[in-house]
């Protein structure tokens, strides 16, 4: 019977000791893919990156609409027009120039999206600079290819309403030089809080492949004269810590205490004071430039001198701030008012900090035409 209880004892002892070791290696793999949740920064522009976050892959291939670019392509970059300014490091950018080696560089025009050739050689965001040194979200900056068969290309769809739209920005089937396997991933901007979001459907390849979940790319964001000024931040670089249905989200914590700058110009008076009620023209533009502006916040009120109850509404913005709203007002007066009948145009707007921004245009029904 001892005997008996000796193997027992000997057998758990063993077992737990294999369980042991397979735990630290499993562990030690689960790090190495970047299983548990990592952050990093803020960096120097106040951005913050983490793997905390839900992966949801957005796939816009198939019959979803999305757009195509670079197909059959190998180090060539698109420009892609954005459908709101997307703002990096505090500056607004229209224009999106899209590499097929796994990076977008932030434009204020499409005919600057040239120049790239060279950034298939992913580098250290710390130690040098991007090509043309130009702002840049950087998925999975490594040397892709979409010229060879089964290849797809890179596309690009926006979903949403303003102002919550979300651009997705795809590499659908992109083979890393030398590989047998393509990967999928993609790029989602935010328009209502600029976030950049990093999502990998599928980056493993084959086990031996060297190049498999980014070992041989560069992952992070960067603002022009890094690394110099240190607003860049780095989430891998040559590493294998990107795993397939895998997710890094990058914010900012922009201070933002200062409201946006709001102007408007308004016809100065009403004429002839015949009782009709005149589609008042106000136009102008909105702007801000820490956290941006929240278009969908800018409204218009009415006051008038003589109490009566007048018009308010909603103001549509431009991406580029600027707004016309046509605003109803009766061109009438009392006929002792000798100064004329004031009608006052407040428009007002808040940023994405919540800061708000007003001005006004006053509007006069004058007595007579000498006023």
């Amino acid at each position: 019977m001892t005997h008996s209880i000796s193997l027992v004892r000997e057998s758990l002892v063993r077992g737990s000791h294999i369980r042991f070791r397979l735990a630290i290696v499993a562990l030690i793999a689960a790090c190495s893919l970047g299983v548990f949740a990592a952050s990093k920064g803020p960096d120097a522009g106040g951005y913050t990156a983490s793997d905390e976050t839900i992966y949801s892959f957005v796939d816009i291939s198939g019959a979803s609409g999305a757009a195509a670019t670079l197909t059959g392509t190998d180090d060539g970059t698109a420009p892609v027009t954005l459908p709101f300014g997307f703002r990096l490091y505090g500056t607004a950018y229209p224009v999106a120039c899209i590499s097929t080696n796994g990076a977008v560089y932030l434009l204020t025009s499409a005919a600057a999206c040239t120049g790239f050739d060279a950034d298939f050689a992913n580098t250290d965001l710390t130690a040098s600079q991007v090509p043309n040194d130009r702002p840049a979200f950087l998925p999975f900056w490594t040397d892709l290819t979409f010229q060879v068969p089964g290849a797809g290309g890179v596309l690009y769809q926006t979903l949403g309403t303003a102002p919550d739209r979300r651009v997705v920005i795809q590499w659908n089937n992109a083979y890393p030089q030398g590989s047998t396997n393509p990967i999928t991933f993609q790029v989602i901007l935010g328009e209502s809080d600029n976030s950049v979001l990093f999502q990998y459907k599928n980056v493993s390849l084959d086990s031996t492949d060297p190049a498999r979940n980014g070992a041989h790319a560069t992952v992070g964001i960067r603002n022009a004269g890094a690394p110099a000024n240190s607003q860049l931040l780095q989430w891998s670089y040559n590493v294998p810590v990107i795993a397939d249905r895998s997710a890094v989200r990058f914010t900012s914590a922009v201070v933002d205490a200062v409201g946006p700058v709001v102007n408007a110009t308004a016809p100065g008076s009403l004429w002839p004071p015949n009782g009709k009620t005149v589609q008042v023209q106000v136009r102008g533009t909105i702007a801000d430039a820490g956290s941006g502006v929240d278009r969908a916040s800018a409204r218009f009120a009415v006051t008038d001198e003589y109490g009566a109850v007048q018009p308010s509404g909603s103001i549509v913005v431009a991406a580029n701030g600027s707004f016309t709203v046509n605003v109803p007002l009766v061109a009438d007066r009392l006929d002792a008012d000798r100064d004329g009948r004031k009608y006052t145009i407040v428009v007002s707007a808040r940023d994405n900090a919540g800061n708000s921004g007003t001005t006004s245009v006053v509007v006069v029904v004058p007595h007579d035409q000498g006023k």
